[in-house]
């Protein structure tokens, strides 16, 4: 049977769901994948906080993936035409053209959240942003080299960290292990070094257990990130961040880690949406009243049937969705239906720091608890799965990084 499946997004489930179509129609003849991105390359958007110390090589070519076995298309998608099967795109020159299409599958992703402009500091948002950041601390390293006061080096190498989820809480660690290695590096005293992460919330990772946050805050503590609980930063202005009670934090900078949002073009296309903003789809991935349009990842808005749980905007949720909806359309094509959805289990991994992890696994009643450089090992393994980092894309991304 001829079918032409359409995939709309290369991040972590779009890249997963080719992948796994590919598996599961290992030799079929008539098979005709398409993935469109409006970029060449797959972003390893987790990983931003890493090009915030140093230089880190997070774009992979969508080529070094996939050898001409998929016909990729740089484009935006401007419409889904449902009767006809058909997609616009508009291309980077700014012409449009349609696609046709024999099923659909909308991997659009989402946005990180942006401070306002005028909030001042820098939202963790792109590649760019990582590097204004980078740029930034080693500025007011250089800076407090020269600094007269010992309480205006404190100030200058201090750093603020607005947003305790799990890019807020990696993004701190990463920064207090990164400026202490460049204040050593740069004749200064490493005791002055210090990280504060501003959250919310009354305590890091509310969907875990209390002792669960209180372990994780240690090893917080010993990378040296202080936690500043139930608090709000307003702005970054003169040196300090500003908190809504009206006290205020002397730092040399803002990182601000607000979280995602849908992608805001899920709007735009006429398609069912919950009140979240994501698309409506039903246990198997179906986004509702459309014939052969499917959406997984955060763009859509993913349940369990039988406990009505949401999943989460991680991409340890996308790829099982991706794995799932692979077997689904082999299985409709051959006029049966696949699996339906399943929550998948509580399980959270962060990255503390070059050396250090933190893994919490809630199973069989139980919470077990991995860190240390084991948990850091399986930290590693779930950013690497994510992004199929495979001998021959590591070698490039090998070769990226030795040409800067």
């Amino acid at each position: 049977m001829e079918q032409h499946i359409v995939i709309v997004g290369g991040g972590y489930a779009g890249l997963n769901l080719v992948s796994s179509l590919q598996k599961q129609f290992t030799g079929q003849r008539g098979m005709r994948i398409t993935l469109l991105d409006k970029e060449t390359f797959h972003l390893r958007k987790v990983l931003l906080f890493q090009g915030a110390v140093e230089g880190t090589a997070l774009k992979i070519p969508f080529s070094t993936y996939f050898d001409g076995t998929i016909e990729v298309i740089q484009g935006e998608l401007s419409g889904v035409e449902q009767q006809q099967k058909r997609i616009g795109i508009k291309l980077p020159n700014g012409q449009t053209e349609s696609l046709q299409y024999d099923r659909l599958i909308l991997c659009l992703g989402s946005r990180v959240v942006s401070a306002a402009p005028e909030q001042g500091g820098h939202s963790l948002t792109d590649t760019d942003s990582s590097e204004m950041i980078r740029v930034q601390l080693e500025r007011n390293v250089r800076d407090a080299q020269l600094a007269a006061r010992v309480s205006e080096r404190q100030r200058l190498l201090s750093v603020a960290v607005v947003g305790s989820g799990i890019t807020g809480i990696e993004t701190a660690s990463v920064l207090a292990c990164g400026l202490r290695r460049k204040a050593v590096a740069a004749g200064l005293d490493p005791t002055l070094i210090s990280v504060t992460l501003i959250g919310s919330q009354a305590r890091l990772l509310e969907a875990a257990p209390p002792h669960v946050s209180q372990r994780l805050e240690k090893e917080l503590g010993e990378l040296g990130v202080h936690i500043l609980h139930g608090a709000r930063a307003e702005a970054f202005r003169d040196g300090a961040v500003l908190l809504r009670d009206g006290a205020s934090l002397p730092v040399g900078a803002c990182v601000w880690t607000l979280g995602l949002r849908p992608n805001p073009l899920v709007q735009q296309l006429g398609l069912p949406l919950e009140g979240n903003g994501k698309l409506m789809v039903d246990e198997r991935y179906h986004v509702k009243g459309c014939e052969h349009v499917y959406a997984i990842g955060d763009c859509a808005h993913v349940f369990d049937p039988l406990t009505g749980k949401a999943d989460g905007m991680t991409c340890k949720e996308a790829i099982p969705q991706a794995t799932r909806l692979a077997k689904i359309i082999k299985a409709e094509l051959a006029g049966e239906k696949g699996p339906a959805h399943e929550a998948y289990m509580n399980l959270f991994c962060i990255g503390l720091g070059p050396e250090k992890g933190f893994i919490w696994i809630q199973k069989w009643g139980m919470n077990i608890v991995l860190t240390g450089k084991l948990g850091r090992q399986v930290r590693k393994l779930t950013w690497d799965m994510a992004s199929l980092m495979s001998r021959k894309v590591v070698e490039h991304l090998q070769v990226e990084a030795g040409r800067k």
